[in-house]
């Protein structure tokens, strides 16, 4: 039994794992053009694993040029999206949710406003869990005909509910 605080995990530097993944996906690209242009160096054809390093880091170079077009720098522009949905096979209620940005810092008024989405999210889901069950069981609508009495209900929801909570 050890003393004192664990030392915490390693955080992830999501940048650099994006930039690794796209520079591999940069030397398929590569690859997948050298194969339609009928190439014949084997440079061309070489998996990621065995590339040298400065190829490597080439094609690194290039990824980061594709992220940095296609990632947001401003934290403040990214946007987070939660829904509630249900499982379409096991009518099971599930909360979807989506932030565009990775670490990410707010004010205490948009957590406040993320803890609502989530609030409002998972009671939508367990709600629309039970009406779909409802449908088809009491009801006797067919898989089509729940799903879009369901849709009908989530938007009336959104309708009444307004689009976004007001924050601090």
């Amino acid at each position: 039994m050890s003393k004192g605080r664990k030392v915490p995990d390693q955080p992830i530097n999501h940048a650099a794992a994006l930039r690794e993944r796209l520079g591999k996906v940069v030397r398929d690209a590569w690859i997948a053009w050298a194969k339609e242009q009928k190439e014949t160096k084997d440079s061309w054809f070489s998996p990621w694993e065995e590339l040298a390093e400065p190829f490597k880091e080439a094609d690194r170079r290039i990824g980061q040029a594709v992220m940095q077009e296609i990632v947001k720098r401003d934290p403040r522009m990214g946007e987070i999206s939660v829904q509630g949905i249900v499982s379409s096979t096991t009518n099971q209620p599930y909360v979807q949710f989506a932030c565009d940005i990775s670490p990410t810092q707010f004010t205490p008024g948009k957590a406040r406003e993320i803890a609502l989405m989530l609030l409002e999210a998972a009671d939508a889901a367990e709600n629309d869990s039970v009406l779909m069950t409802f449908a088809r069981e009491s009801i006797g609508l067919d898989e089509r005909g729940a799903a879009q009495l369901i849709q009908q209900l989530r938007a009336q929801r959104e309708k009444a509910r307004g689009t976004e909570a007001k924050s601090a």
